[in-house]
């Protein structure tokens, strides 16, 4: 007996030795060859083994010429509960590596190659905090104007719950309304997810500023128990965040009398106009303040001589009522021409945008309009971070969604705190100590010169792609140069908390 039981523990011995020489030789050749890692997600739809290896025969879809000075980087949006936007962040790296030259015809390996780089910005909203129903939208336009606007009121009104009517003439010669393109169009709106209704206009000898004003009693005759306010805009207004919007009125009582809006950034347009909400910023009032304007309609309308529809609705509520404007600074009427460029590079968190149809965007394609509904697209992956700066060691600007500028000289954050006066005018106005925008825009800096004190490369296209938002900046090469581009693929982390 004690022998058999001293041959069963040798043998167990035995097997145990044999079973842990597998187990340890096993862990040792991990150890010493390794696995390879699950490949990262592409947000281009493509594996991606090295993280210098990039195919890019998406870039034949671009509008630019090759070969081609091309670079990239994946940002990966770090989200930070209760973090209030700057209005520029520092980081103490480059922007992207060493541009290469490429061609979308071959496949190269990316000689330059950087990590991800991580921002933080504030959280996502849920969307299901999202309700805007109780303020009803409404303008007055042209078929064709309304159709061309219809992608960007696609991006900022759709599956919000507000409400928007548009009272629409085929054009000023023949302001029949054209019922079937109507139809068409409200159809079209709709299964976009926009809640729009297309009327004709009140009376159809209405000019434009009538038809303007005979919003108010247009969309006070279609309130209901949850509406709080009527916002009139223009078919050119863009809401980059219809929550900031919604959370802008909740500081103010809609059971009283209230007229808000934005005023023109222009001194000059002020002192003409007055102290007013300029309807393309974006004009809006209580139901109270609604109902007094409609109680005097026909008062307001036979008294006021004014050729604009806004600067009628200002008129009728200072005859009636002792209430004055509310001004919003970030709501902006845009009142400037030429390049705009130091406006939307100035860090600033608008409200409103307007005038995105004006005629100054690409010098050599000057029909092209501010792709405001693509340029905004970022906001899927980064909430509020829609033009949000970023300063890149001391010489390079991220205005996301707009630009990326490099200094040669470098830029200091007194110059940043400044509007660079890109732009056209101001016109003169006689005997004011205002020199043209220091109501709005505070202390301007003089432009810089183009390719000698500043590049510019300018957004070019972006699209949602799996799990983030691709971004393509260029700047054009002057003379035999080539262009550069900058690819940017921001990387989110989910809806936010």
């Amino acid at each position: 007996y004690t022998q058999t039981v001293t041959m069963i523990l040798s043998r167990n011995r035995v097997a145990t030795f044999l079973l842990f020489f597998l187990v340890a030789g096993g862990l040792l050749v991990h150890l010493y060859f390794g696995t390879s890692p699950a490949p990262t997600p592409d947000p281009g739809g493509s594996k991606q083994q090295d993280p210098c290896r990039q195919r890019l025969g998406r870039l034949k879809d671009l509008d630019v010429k090759f070969p081609i000075q091309y670079a990239r980087r994946d940002i990966n949006v770090v989200y930070i509960s209760g973090m209030q936007r700057p209005s520029v962040t520092s980081v103490d790296e480059p922007l992207f590596p060493k541009v290469q030259i490429v061609d979308p015809g071959k496949d190269p390996i990316l000689e330059h190659c950087m990590p991800p780089l991580s921002l933080e910005v504030s959280s996502l909203p849920k969307k299901e905090t999202l309700d805007a129903s109780n303020v009803l939208f409404a303008m007055s336009t042209l078929l064709g104007r309304l159709e061309d606007s219809i992608p960007f009121l696609e991006r900022w009104l759709a599956h919000t719950g507000a409400d928007i009517f548009v009272l629409v003439v085929t054009s000023e010669e023949d302001r029949k309304p054209d019922r079937k393109k109507m139809a068409q169009l409200q159809s079209h709106m709709r299964d976009l997810g926009i809640k729009a209704t297309l009327v004709g206009p009140l009376d159809e000898n209405d000019d434009m500023a009538h038809r303007y004003f005979s919003l108010v009693k247009l969309l006070y005759s279609k309130r209901d128990k949850g509406t709080q306010w009527l916002g009139i805009v223009d078919d050119d207004t863009f809401f980059p965040s219809m929550h900031s919007l919604i959370t802008m009125l909740g500081n103010y009582d809609p059971r009283q009398q209230q007229y808000v809006g934005g005023m023109s950034e222009e001194w000059w347009s002020v002192v003409l106009y007055g102290l007013m909400a300029f309807g393309g910023a974006g004009l809006f009032l209580s139901l109270p303040m609604a109902a007094l304007i409609d109680s005097n309609y026909q008062a307001c309308r036979e008294q006021s001589g004014s050729s604009a529809g806004d600067m009628r609705i200002q008129e009728c509520i200072q005859w009636h009522s002792p209430v004055r404007l509310t001004p919003i600074p970030t709501l902006h009427q845009m009142d400037m021409g030429g390049d705009l460029s130091g406006v939307y590079e100035s860090g600033w968190n608008p409200l409103s945008l307007h005038h995105w149809k004006s005629d100054w965007w690409d010098d050599k394609r000057p029909d092209r309009w501010f792709p405001l509904h693509v340029m905004h697209l970022v906001a899927d992956v980064c909430a509020d971070c829609f033009l949000q700066r970023w300063r890149f060691g001391d010489d390079t600007v991220l205005s996301n969604g707009f630009s990326i500028a490099t200094y040669p000289k470098g830029i200091s954050d007194a110059e940043l705190g400044k509007p660079e006066h890109t732009w056209l005018g101001p016109r003169t106005v006689p005997d004011t100590f205002n020199p043209g925008y220091v109501h709005s825009f505070g202390e301007i800096r003089e432009p810089l010169k183009l390719e000698e004190e500043k590049m510019q490369y300018m957004f070019l296209d972006a699209e949602l792609v799996d799990g983030g938002v691709r971004q393509y900046y260029l700047h054009r090469g002057l003379g035999d140069e080539m262009d550069t581009l900058v690819e940017l693929v921001w990387i989110g982390q989910g809806e936010g908390s």
